[in-house]
């Protein structure tokens, strides 16, 4: 697969109230650091900027967290922060980036990644993402993954 037409879509508009009292309304759970160092939002971005230059690299984030976005990402281009109109969950998220996508690029190949999850190895991760891609784009499915479950 030729990677110009891979996308990553990254969802970062839930308030993350599971973390209070160290998310507030300010300040979402995608923008705290927890291990001292970067915030999960960035470490997200830069998980896949190896195989996705910043230019293919959208946020789709509530209105309230846009500013703090815009902070946090100032690499990102300002056009690719996506501001959903009224926050309505996952699916009208990224039918709001899809619908960019599409007039940007009628072959594009979106990845969807949330802004808050901690995941290595990285570049089993961005193997697992081109392959996954690859396999979007030439049988034309919708490609998922993730951890194993160990219990119900």
């Amino acid at each position: 697969m030729n990677n110009e037409h891979l996308y990553a879509v990254i969802i970062a508009g839930g308030r993350g109230t599971r973390f209070w009292p160290l998310s507030r309304y300010k300040k979402p759970k995608q923008l705290l650091s927890l291990n001292g160092h970067q915030s999960l939002l960035r470490q997200t971005v830069d998980r896949v900027l190896p195989v996705i230059p910043k230019e293919r690299v959208f946020v789709v984030t509530a209105g309230t967290h846009a500013d703090g976005i815009l902070e946090a990402l100032p690499d990102i281009p300002r056009e690719n922060i996506l501001v959903e109109p009224v926050g309505k969950n996952t699916a009208p998220a990224l039918a709001l980036a899809a619908a960019h996508l599409l007039a940007q690029d009628p072959n594009a190949i979106m990845t969807v990644l949330p802004a808050d999850h901690v995941i290595g190895p990285n570049d089993k991760f961005l193997a697992d993402m081109i392959t996954a891609g690859e396999v979007a784009e030439k049988e034309k499915l919708l490609v998922t993954f993730g951890i194993r479950p160990s219990r119900p």
